[in-house]
């Protein structure tokens, strides 16, 4: 007897400015990408290797080697595919002859500033407006791992088309940077889902030593 298997689908999920948690987009995946290219690395200061005043230059490599003394880079790639012959039964009422068209749009637009109430009712006559922010986009990828983003890069490849010109295949090439302490200071959806991820790692790492902690003396005399 074969069993159906359901699985979950990643997620864009993008909270307008001042509206987390109930003003929100969510853009789920239709194909969840095969791969993700993840790189993590330690950014340190300007010239980490020159000793401060009164520091010798050992203690200066030492500090530069601690992780500490320098903020965590968290980056992502990923490849969003979309093909109108795999639409989701959810979007069918979208038109069939725009293609996949929306749902580029809708990906493209967590780039662009959103548009607030009064931007919707004004003519443009004001003298000074507010500069517009972009939404807080979250990236959900199961249910550990909740990664507050800022999207640097979209690379947009449209491989056919359909009589109106509107594609309807594409893939996406997403570029991530997961978005750091200073910005969850006045943000608390990016505070929340720092702190959500940050304590499942810690989780998942806990299980793996616990059930490692007795190879020890088989590794190392210590």
């Amino acid at each position: 007897m074969n069993r159906e298997i359901n699985y979950l689908r990643a997620a864009f999920i993008a909270y307008e400015p001042d509206g987390y948690p109930d003003r929100k987009r969510v853009l789920p995946f239709r194909f969840n990408p095969e791969s993700l290219q993840r790189s993590l690395s330690i950014e340190q200061g300007e010239n980490p290797a020159q000793p401060a005043a009164g520091e010798s230059a050992a203690e200066s490599t030492e500090q530069a080697a601690d992780a500490s003394s320098g903020s965590l880079k968290h980056s992502f790639n990923v490849m969003i595919r979309f093909d109108m012959a795999d639409r989701h039964e959810s979007s069918q009422n979208i038109p069939v002859e725009l293609g996949v068209a929306p749902e580029i749009a809708a990906l493209e637009d967590l780039l662009h500033p959103s548009e607030s109430e009064s931007d919707a009712a004004s003519d443009g006559s004001e003298p000074v407006r507010a500069r517009a922010r972009r939404p807080t986009v979250l990236f959900v990828w199961g249910r550990k791992r909740v990664y507050p983003v800022r999207i640097t890069a979209l690379s947009v490849n449209e491989s056919v088309f359909n009589n109106e010109l509107n594609p309807v295949r594409a893939e996406i090439d997403v570029s991530l940077e997961v978005l750091g302490e200073t910005d969850a200071r006045d943000n608390r959806a990016v505070s929340e889902a720092l702190s959500f991820t940050d304590s499942k790692r810690r989780e998942l790492s806990r299980m793996f030593l616990d059930n490692t902690a007795g190879q020890g003396s088989s590794i190392l005399p210590l």
